[in-house]
């Protein structure tokens, strides 16, 4: 029609008839919908309309719907089923356009509509055409038939079929199976179906889609997707998921992994082995130490699935080779899975490794006064501290100075006690005496005698040494009291006078007491060495104190009694 038009401006120079319709009207099944079809046309004063159509793409060629005049409208056969449910505006009075306006809308108004104009230009006849596209849009629909078989007990390399069926709506749309990852959450396109079963009135598009699958362990835990769109259709698209899916599958890559450095290892270290392995339903692990399987006998410590394995080296024998066996069951089958064999080679302890002992825990193993624990890489040792020992160390040598010098003023003072002022020790003497005669070396001197060192000769003892208490006139005199049990002689008193001592040696009832403890007989002094020799053979012996004459002078005697 443009070729025409334009030749026929070529050779008589006019312009053809221009008409405007829409490209495209999206309509929906929805109530009060509507389509209007507006076919607008211009004309100049030479040209004539005759007739206007609207027509419809059915079969692939354009039949009549309605044929419109300035003054009647005519319905055909093919647009019959729109009169009862249309309205036709026609041209003429000054309107240049033909406007058929569809009500109750039905997905048999989709398609491909036609406005064919035919007007005569002088004694020419000639028809202009335009095209306006409708499209019944049937939204699509979730589906509702989706399924996986078998969807139980479901294994690794086992073989599943996924049935998917739907309405895709209008226009036409397609059906997807998807697989979604389980980590990622990404969509993985598995199958696409648009081939349908079309309902014209209901204006839908039922798809079926079905197809095979062979699961693998990345199969477990993910979702299977049917998703139902057409070009329409905008996020989120209606679907229908299965899962997520239990895939059992064996265990695989199974592999040692030591916690810590195993290089340069010694007696008393902590060794850590950590056993990986991904199988489903997680596996159960198994420990072969040179090919003998490890047992917990409160040196190996496991974990609660046991894929860790902890132990102290006692000895250098635990050198030698570890590896862990993974397995699981399922559908009454066993799965089997080795890892890799870690070799671990222990050496003697070195000296510095005596200080620093490790222990598992603080609080489980303390250390002693002088160490310190301390958590290193989830291990804790117990090091030397030296401030500990060198406070030990310091509180060791006080309390031994400090008992020395206690010691030391203690002997002092009784140092002090038994010495004179002059500086001479009292020292000890042996002395035996007898029940019927005794020696009293701490008895008291006649007053009258206190000054007679000084002018005569005092008598001189049986065995030769001076005897102060000796009176030269009357030797039987010389004691007044005896005492059995003493430690020290008594010492005279400073303030003692002489009239004092005179009244003790006089005194009657000390006198008393001297008669019961002699003999009534006198013994004569030159006589008492055998008697004593005699009485000694009777009697027991002690050891009494020296008496404070021994080892001094007469004089200086004298004076410490003066004293």
């Amino acid at each position: 029609m443009i070729t025409l038009c334009f030749g026929l401006f070529l050779i008589k120079g006019f312009v053809c008839l221009t008409i405007t319709t829409p490209p495209e009207i999206n309509a929906t099944l929805e109530s009060n919908s509507s389509i209007i079809l507006n076919c607008t046309f211009e004309k100049k004063d030479n040209e004539q309309i005759r007739n206007v159509y609207w027509k419809k793409k059915i079969s692939g060629d354009y039949k009549l719907l309605v044929d419109v005049t300035p003054n009647y409208v005519d319905y055909s056969a093919q647009g019959g089923s729109l009169k009862n449910r249309s309205e036709l505006f026609r041209f003429g009075n000054g309107s240049t356009s033909v406007v058929l306006i569809i009500k109750d809308v039905r997905c048999l108004d989709n398609g491909q509509y036609q406005c064919s104009i035919n007007y005569k230009t002088g004694e020419t006849t000639q028809i202009a055409e335009n095209n306006t596209a409708v499209n019944i849009q049937a939204n699509a629909v979730k589906p509702k038939v989706f399924s996986v078989q078998p969807n139980i007990s479901l294994e690794e390399h086992g073989m599943v079929k996924l049935s998917c069926v739907g309405d895709v709506g209008n226009p036409q749309g397609s059906l997807k199976i998807w697989k979604i990852y389980k980590t990622t959450n990404t969509k993985h396109l598995i199958k696409n179906e648009s081939e349908d079963y079309a309902d014209v009135e209901k204006c839908t598009h039922i798809v079926n889609l079905t197809t095979t699958y062979n699961l693998t362990k990345e199969d477990n835990g993910a979702v299977f997707r049917c998703s139902s769109q057409n070009q329409y259709t905008t996020e989120p698209v209606p679907a229908t998921d299965i899962g997520p899916l239990e895939v059992f599958y064996g265990p695989s890559t199974t592999r040692i992994i030591p916690v810590d450095n195993l290089s340069g290892l010694h007696v008393g270290n902590l060794v850590k082995f950590e056993c990986i392995s991904d199988g489903n339903p997680n596996p159960n692990y198994t420990w072969i130490f040179n090919f003998t399987e490890v047992v917990s006998d409160g040196k190996y410590i496991f974990s609660a699935n046991k894929s860790e394995l902890s132990f102290i080296t006692t000895n250098i024998t635990d050198s030698g080779y570890y590896q862990c066996v993974a397995t699981n069951y399922f559908n009454g089958k066993t799965f089997n899975s080795s890892s890799n064999v870690t070799s671990l080679s222990v050496q003697e302890k070195r000296g510095e490794d005596i200080v620093n002992t490790f222990v598992q825990n603080c609080q489980e193993n303390p250390c002693s006064l002088i160490q310190s624990c301390i958590s290193r890489n989830g291990s804790a040792y117990c090091s030397l501290n030296i401030w500990s020992v060198i406070a030990f160390v310091f509180i060791t040598l006080t309390l031994i100075f400090g008992t020395t010098c206690i010691s030391l003023t203690l002997s002092r003072r009784r140092l002090k006690k038994n010495t004179f002022k002059d500086g001479s020790n009292i020292g000890d003497v042996h002395v035996s005496y007898t029940r019927g005669q005794f020696e009293d070396f701490g008895g008291y001197a006649d007053p009258k005698d206190v000054k007679r060192p000084e002018n005569e000769q005092i008598k001189s003892d049986k065995d030769g040494r001076d005897n102060p208490y000796a009176d030269p006139v009357d030797f039987q005199t010389q004691y007044a009291v005896v005492q059995k049990n003493w430690e020290t002689p008594a010492k005279s008193s400073k303030d003692a006078n002489s009239s004092d001592t005179s009244n003790l040696l006089n005194n009657t009832d000390l006198s008393n007491t001297a008669n019961q403890l002699n003999p009534p007989e006198t013994t004569n002094p030159k006589n008492s060495s055998s008697d004593e020799k005699t009485s000694a053979s009777t009697e027991t012996s002690e050891t009494i104190p020296n008496p404070p004459n021994v080892g001094q002078t007469p004089t200086n005697y004298i004076n410490l009694l003066l004293e």
